[in-house]
Protein backbone atom coordinates (compact mmCIF):
# COMPACT_ATOMS: atom_id res chain seq x y z
CA UNK A 1 0.00 0.00 0.00
CA UNK A 2 2.74 2.27 0.81
CA UNK A 3 3.93 2.23 -2.99
CA UNK A 4 0.48 2.66 -4.09
CA UNK A 5 0.41 6.17 -1.62
CA UNK A 6 3.91 6.97 -2.51
CA UNK A 7 3.39 6.64 -6.81
CA UNK A 8 0.23 9.11 -6.06
CA UNK A 9 2.27 11.97 -5.23
CA UNK A 10 3.78 11.55 -1.76
CA UNK A 11 6.97 10.96 -0.45
CA UNK A 12 8.27 8.31 1.25
CA UNK A 13 8.20 9.86 4.89
CA UNK A 14 3.97 11.40 4.00
CA UNK A 15 3.06 8.02 2.57
CA UNK A 16 4.42 5.92 5.43
CA UNK A 17 2.73 8.34 8.06
CA UNK A 18 -0.41 8.44 6.42
CA UNK A 19 -0.79 4.96 5.80
CA UNK A 20 0.29 4.55 9.78
CA UNK A 21 -2.88 7.09 10.25
CA UNK A 22 -5.73 4.93 7.84
CA UNK A 23 -4.58 1.83 9.96
CA UNK A 24 -4.14 2.75 13.57
CA UNK A 25 -7.28 5.52 13.68
CA UNK A 26 -6.31 8.82 15.78
CA UNK A 27 -3.02 9.07 17.25
CA UNK A 28 -0.53 11.11 19.07
CA UNK A 29 2.67 11.92 17.16
CA UNK A 30 4.99 9.92 19.39
CA UNK A 31 2.80 6.78 18.64
CA UNK A 32 2.37 7.74 14.96
CA UNK A 33 6.13 7.93 14.30
CA UNK A 34 7.24 4.88 16.46
CA UNK A 35 4.90 2.51 13.97
CA UNK A 36 5.74 4.65 10.98
CA UNK A 37 9.65 3.99 12.10
CA UNK A 38 10.53 7.71 11.38
CA UNK A 39 12.09 10.18 13.75
CA UNK A 40 9.71 12.70 16.09
CA UNK A 41 10.78 15.65 15.16
CA UNK A 42 10.69 14.82 11.12
CA UNK A 43 7.04 13.34 12.22
CA UNK A 44 5.71 16.64 13.13
CA UNK A 45 7.50 18.59 10.13
CA UNK A 46 5.03 15.50 7.86
CA UNK A 47 2.38 15.95 10.14
CA UNK A 48 1.74 19.66 9.65
CA UNK A 49 2.93 19.27 5.90
CA UNK A 50 -0.33 16.46 5.28
CA UNK A 51 -2.24 18.54 7.32
CA UNK A 52 -2.06 21.58 4.97
CA UNK A 53 -2.80 19.43 2.04
CA UNK A 54 -6.22 18.36 3.70
CA UNK A 55 -5.05 14.50 4.37
CA UNK A 56 -4.89 14.76 7.99
CA UNK A 57 -6.51 16.99 10.55
CA UNK A 58 -6.18 17.49 14.50
CA UNK A 59 -8.70 15.15 16.43
CA UNK A 60 -8.53 16.42 19.84
CA UNK A 61 -9.65 19.69 21.89
CA UNK A 62 -7.23 22.97 22.87
CA UNK A 63 -5.44 21.87 25.88
CA UNK A 64 -5.67 17.83 25.60
CA UNK A 65 -2.92 15.30 24.00
CA UNK A 66 -2.71 16.30 20.52
CA UNK A 67 -4.07 13.26 18.47
CA UNK A 68 -4.19 13.18 14.54
CA UNK A 69 -6.32 11.31 11.97
CA UNK A 70 -6.09 10.39 8.59
CA UNK A 71 -8.63 12.11 6.60
CA UNK A 72 -11.14 9.89 4.32
CA UNK A 73 -9.01 7.94 1.56
CA UNK A 74 -11.55 9.84 -1.32
CA UNK A 75 -9.24 13.20 -0.41
CA UNK A 76 -6.24 11.57 -1.95
CA UNK A 77 -8.34 11.69 -5.37
CA UNK A 78 -8.79 16.04 -3.97
CA UNK A 79 -5.03 15.94 -3.61
CA UNK A 80 -4.19 14.22 -6.76
CA UNK A 81 -6.53 16.67 -8.56
CA UNK A 82 -5.50 19.83 -6.73
CA UNK A 83 -1.92 19.23 -8.14
CA UNK A 84 -2.64 18.42 -11.66
CA UNK A 85 -4.53 21.88 -11.44
CA UNK A 86 -1.56 23.12 -9.96
CA UNK A 87 0.87 21.65 -12.74
CA UNK A 88 -1.39 22.69 -15.28
CA UNK A 89 -1.36 26.70 -14.21
CA UNK A 90 2.23 25.85 -14.29
CA UNK A 91 2.45 25.15 -17.84
CA UNK A 92 0.26 27.81 -18.90
CA UNK A 93 2.49 29.76 -16.89
CA UNK A 94 5.63 28.44 -18.29
CA UNK A 95 4.49 28.15 -21.98
CA UNK A 96 3.39 32.25 -21.37
CA UNK A 97 7.29 33.11 -20.81
CA UNK A 98 8.44 30.54 -23.33
CA UNK A 99 9.16 32.80 -26.18
CA UNK A 100 10.65 35.63 -23.41
CA UNK A 101 13.29 32.74 -21.65
CA UNK A 102 14.54 31.75 -25.85
CA UNK A 103 15.10 35.18 -26.97
CA UNK A 104 17.19 35.04 -23.69
CA UNK A 105 18.52 31.84 -24.62
CA UNK A 106 19.59 33.05 -28.25
CA UNK A 107 21.35 36.34 -26.70
CA UNK A 108 23.14 33.96 -24.17
CA UNK A 109 24.79 31.10 -26.55
CA UNK A 110 27.81 30.26 -25.92
CA UNK A 111 30.31 28.46 -28.91
CA UNK A 112 31.78 25.57 -27.37
CA UNK A 113 35.17 24.61 -28.71
CA UNK A 114 36.85 21.01 -29.17
CA UNK A 115 39.99 20.30 -30.68
CA UNK A 116 42.22 17.04 -31.56
CA UNK A 117 45.92 17.04 -32.51
CA UNK A 118 48.07 14.78 -34.48
CA UNK A 119 47.41 12.48 -37.79
CA UNK A 120 44.64 10.32 -35.83
CA UNK A 121 43.16 12.96 -33.87
CA UNK A 122 42.20 14.89 -36.47
CA UNK A 123 40.83 12.58 -38.28
CA UNK A 124 38.73 11.43 -35.26
CA UNK A 125 37.27 14.85 -34.91
CA UNK A 126 37.11 15.11 -39.00
CA UNK A 127 35.10 12.28 -38.89
CA UNK A 128 31.98 13.21 -36.66
CA UNK A 129 31.00 15.06 -40.34
CA UNK A 130 29.72 11.38 -41.56
CA UNK A 131 27.03 12.23 -39.33
CA UNK A 132 25.50 15.51 -40.33
CA UNK A 133 22.10 15.63 -41.44
CA UNK A 134 22.88 18.83 -43.99
CA UNK A 135 25.06 19.52 -46.89
CA UNK A 136 28.45 20.06 -46.05
CA UNK A 137 30.42 23.25 -47.04
CA UNK A 138 33.73 23.13 -48.12
CA UNK A 139 36.58 25.06 -48.96
CA UNK A 140 40.04 23.05 -49.10
CA UNK A 141 43.38 23.18 -50.12
CA UNK A 142 44.48 20.17 -51.22
CA UNK A 143 48.15 20.39 -50.44
CA UNK A 144 48.20 17.96 -47.39
CA UNK A 145 46.14 15.53 -48.30
CA UNK A 146 48.08 14.47 -51.12
CA UNK A 147 50.34 12.45 -48.93
CA UNK A 148 50.54 8.91 -47.11
CA UNK A 149 48.95 10.48 -43.50
CA UNK A 150 45.98 11.08 -45.27
CA UNK A 151 45.44 10.10 -49.09
CA UNK A 152 43.46 6.82 -48.23
CA UNK A 153 42.01 7.91 -45.20
CA UNK A 154 40.01 10.90 -47.76
CA UNK A 155 38.99 8.10 -50.11
CA UNK A 156 37.43 6.08 -47.74
CA UNK A 157 36.09 9.53 -46.07
CA UNK A 158 34.70 10.21 -49.08
CA UNK A 159 33.03 6.45 -50.17
CA UNK A 160 31.39 6.46 -46.41
CA UNK A 161 30.16 10.12 -47.19
CA UNK A 162 28.71 8.66 -50.52
CA UNK A 163 26.98 5.59 -48.80
CA UNK A 164 25.37 7.99 -46.18
CA UNK A 165 23.98 9.98 -48.83
CA UNK A 166 25.86 13.28 -47.83
CA UNK A 167 26.07 16.10 -49.98
CA UNK A 168 28.67 18.24 -50.13
CA UNK A 169 29.73 21.43 -52.02
CA UNK A 170 33.44 22.07 -52.05
CA UNK A 171 35.27 25.02 -53.24
CA UNK A 172 38.66 23.93 -54.65
CA UNK A 173 41.86 26.27 -55.04
CA UNK A 174 42.80 26.56 -58.11
CA UNK A 175 46.85 25.58 -58.03
CA UNK A 176 48.34 23.48 -60.15
CA UNK A 177 48.54 20.67 -57.70
CA UNK A 178 44.82 21.42 -57.55
CA UNK A 179 44.49 21.05 -60.68
CA UNK A 180 46.43 17.90 -60.96
CA UNK A 181 44.46 16.25 -58.22
CA UNK A 182 40.78 17.10 -59.87
CA UNK A 183 42.02 15.63 -63.17
CA UNK A 184 42.87 12.19 -61.42
CA UNK A 185 39.61 12.51 -59.55
CA UNK A 186 38.05 9.12 -59.17
CA UNK A 187 35.52 9.67 -56.26
CA UNK A 188 31.52 10.14 -56.67
CA UNK A 189 29.77 13.03 -58.33
CA UNK A 190 26.66 12.14 -57.16
CA UNK A 191 26.97 13.76 -53.79
CA UNK A 192 30.08 16.41 -54.33
CA UNK A 193 29.89 19.66 -56.27
CA UNK A 194 33.48 21.45 -56.64
CA UNK A 195 34.11 24.46 -58.12
CA UNK A 196 37.27 26.61 -58.43
CA UNK A 197 37.78 29.48 -56.82
CA UNK A 198 41.12 31.47 -56.70
CA UNK A 199 43.43 31.78 -53.80
CA UNK A 200 43.70 35.74 -54.12
CA UNK A 201 40.27 35.80 -53.69
CA UNK A 202 40.21 34.01 -50.35
CA UNK A 203 43.83 36.25 -48.97
CA UNK A 204 45.75 34.06 -46.54
CA UNK A 205 44.31 31.00 -47.81
CA UNK A 206 47.53 29.54 -49.19
CA UNK A 207 48.92 29.47 -45.69
CA UNK A 208 46.09 27.72 -44.14
CA UNK A 209 46.85 24.47 -45.84
CA UNK A 210 43.95 22.65 -44.88
CA UNK A 211 40.29 22.54 -45.14
CA UNK A 212 37.54 24.61 -43.62
CA UNK A 213 33.96 22.50 -43.19
CA UNK A 214 30.44 24.59 -42.39
CA UNK A 215 27.63 21.77 -41.48
CA UNK A 216 24.09 21.76 -39.04
CA UNK A 217 25.42 24.48 -36.09
CA UNK A 218 29.48 23.20 -36.64
CA UNK A 219 32.74 24.51 -37.92
CA UNK A 220 35.29 21.92 -38.87
CA UNK A 221 38.83 23.71 -38.97
CA UNK A 222 40.92 21.25 -40.17
CA UNK A 223 44.87 21.95 -40.75
CA UNK A 224 47.23 19.62 -42.07
CA UNK A 225 50.60 21.34 -42.47
CA UNK A 226 53.46 19.91 -41.32
CA UNK A 227 54.64 19.00 -38.37
CA UNK A 228 51.41 20.22 -37.21
CA UNK A 229 48.37 18.44 -37.27
CA UNK A 230 44.93 19.56 -36.24
CA UNK A 231 41.19 19.82 -36.04
CA UNK A 232 39.37 21.88 -34.30
CA UNK A 233 35.63 21.91 -33.97
CA UNK A 234 33.17 25.12 -32.91
CA UNK A 235 29.99 24.63 -32.42
CA UNK A 236 27.64 28.05 -32.60
CA UNK A 237 24.82 28.39 -34.69
CA UNK A 238 25.73 31.96 -35.08
CA UNK A 239 28.95 31.70 -36.42
CA UNK A 240 27.75 28.57 -38.63
CA UNK A 241 24.93 30.92 -40.14
CA UNK A 242 27.26 33.76 -41.28
CA UNK A 243 30.24 31.96 -42.40
CA UNK A 244 27.38 29.82 -44.55
CA UNK A 245 25.98 32.59 -46.17
CA UNK A 246 29.71 33.86 -46.86
CA UNK A 247 30.03 30.31 -48.32
CA UNK A 248 27.64 30.82 -50.99
CA UNK A 249 28.92 34.72 -51.91
CA UNK A 250 32.48 32.35 -52.47
CA UNK A 251 30.19 29.57 -53.86
CA UNK A 252 28.98 31.89 -56.67
CA UNK A 253 32.19 33.49 -57.71
CA UNK A 254 33.71 29.86 -57.84
CA UNK A 255 34.06 28.16 -61.48
CA UNK A 256 32.67 24.49 -61.61
CA UNK A 257 35.31 21.76 -62.00
CA UNK A 258 34.58 18.23 -62.56
CA UNK A 259 37.35 15.85 -62.46
CA UNK A 260 37.00 11.55 -64.04
CA UNK A 261 34.86 10.40 -60.98
CA UNK A 262 31.71 7.83 -61.24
Amino acid sequence: MNNIIHHIGLDKHEAKIYETLLQSGPSTVTEITKKAGVARTLGYVVLEKLSEQGLVSRASGQGKKIHYVAQHPRRLVQYVENRKNQWERRLRETEAVLPELVSVYKLAEKPTIRFQEGVEGAKSLYNESLESKEIILSIADIEGYDTPEFKKWGQEYNRQRSLRKIHEQMLLLDTPKGRRWMADYRGSLAYTEFRWIKPEQLPGILDFHGEINIYENKVLMMMIKKPHYMAVIIESKSLADILKSLFQMAWLQGVPARGKGV
